[in-house]
């Protein structure tokens, strides 16, 4: 990433970042005025995420002033403003350094574990420090403090990292039928969840009923990714939250229940939502998990030919088909990734092991460009000589990951 793209990116984030603690503002606990909802906690982490590490300096810098403006703006002291803005953006810092440093390149399931526990440690850490500075400059009740930090911590990392980094996910072919499909159960989503929860539930004989009408959007929603991709999926979550957030705000729908009191419908409804969240990321990692996704070659390297296996043709076999000599291969890559290539096979025609996975680019024509990783490199003795058998996969299909790999 140029200086100048990650410059007009920066732009973009502060933006957002603003925008989204506007919202947050408001929607805040009346006595300690701290928000049940905290929404620029997952643009934070996703910025991170999405950012080269040697750009993360300006970047905390720039998310840094943005956070002390908002709080002097809306409400607090320049002393508490500048105390807050070390606490949230400190918690953003370290779960996505966490995520980044423990990473797996090839195992999604365990990287989205990574990251939710990431997401509570921390934030329990930074709840425990806010409140302590609530505490002591306002008086305010600790625990209630404590609990209502954490939440919105939380909540507003799961929903809005699902988000972002769903809409960075990896785009893939546009089917028409696909689209149509995703389109009109994103608009059912919408006119069922504003149905749901525009409802002034208020009788407690029904609340059996109300609660069953409210996982028809949550299946609705998980249905959409399966169907239509991630992206259509993180824009249709994007809808859904902004409709129940809204109503139960307004103590509207089924998770309002009577005698409630303020502020406690919307702590259900994060709720409701980090667990429509969860769902969406365990589709994910289903998604890249499905087999048959890897392909394999065999390389002969006196001859350098090159064959592949075609007992399981995906789409990235069907491209790679048409490569049938190494040279050929290294020419799609780039000049350093050609010459870790052709070391990874020097390496194993000597009898050498090769154990470490290697991520690449390849530039299969003008418009196609896929960030593979080759998980697997092995050496197969024969009478002419040692062939040579590797396995690739496509790379974990978020770019903040991808360029993490890249960077190491």
């Amino acid at each position: 990433m140029s200086p100048a793209k990650f410059y007009l990116q920066l732009l973009l984030w502060c933006a957002l970042y603003f925008s989204l603690g506007y919202i947050s503002l408001f929607l805040d606990d009346p006595l300690s005025q701290v928000s049940f909802v905290w929404f620029p906690a997952g643009l934070a982490v996703a910025a991170f995420l999405l950012t080269p590490r040697r750009f993360w300096p300006p970047l905390f810098l720039g998310l840094f002033i943005v956070r002390t403006v908002l709080d002097v703006t809306m409400r607090h002291s320049l002393e508490t403003s500048l105390v807050h803005s070390v606490i949230s953006l400190g918690n953003d810092f370290a779960i996505a350094w966490l995520v980044r440093r423990f990473r797996r390149p090839d195992d999604m399931q365990v990287n989205v574990l990574i990251w939710l526990a990431a997401t509570v440690v921390i934030s329990a850490v930074a709840a425990a420090a806010g409140a302590g500075w609530v505490l002591y400059r306002h008086n305010i009740n600790f625990v209630q403090t404590l609990w209502i930090w954490w939440s919105a911590n939380v909540v507003g990392t799961i929903l809005l990292t699902t988000i972002i980094m769903g809409l960075f996910w990896k785009p893939e072919p546009l089917v028409l039928r696909k689209c149509l499909t995703g389109g009109g159960l994103w608009i059912g989503l919408c006119l069922c969840a504003a149905w749901v929860f525009s409802q002034p539930f208020d009788d407690a004989r029904s609340e059996a009923l109300h609660f069953i009408l409210a996982c028809i959007p949550v299946m609705i929603m998980i249905a959409i990714p399966i169907v239509s991709g991630n992206r259509l999926g993180a824009l249709a979550f994007l809808s859904f939250s902004t409709i129940v957030i809204y109503c139960s705000w307004h103590r509207l729908g089924p998770l309002f229940i009577p005698g409630l009191r303020s502020g406690e419908p919307l702590l259900l409804a994060q709720c409701y939502l980090s667990g429509t969240a969860l769902l969406l990321n365990f589709v994910y990692v289903l998604k890249r998990n499905v087999p048959g996704m890897a392909s394999s070659y065999y390389l002969i390297p006196q001859s350098g030919r090159l064959s592949w296996d075609q007992t399981s043709v995906t789409p990235l076999t069907q491209h790679l088909l048409k490569i049938n000599h190494a040279d050929e291969l290294l020419a799609l890559l780039s000049p350093d990734d050609a010459k870790r290539m052709r070391a990874r096979w020097e390496t194993i025609s000597h009898g050498g092991m090769v154990t470490d996975t290697f991520s690449f680019l390849i530039q299969l024509s003008p418009k196609i460009k896929i960030q593979l990783q080759e998980t697997k490199l092995t050496g197969l003795p024969q009478p002419e000589g040692v062939v040579i058998i590797g396995s690739w996969s496509e790379e974990l299909p978020n770019r903040g990951f991808t360029r993490t790999v890249r960077e190491t």
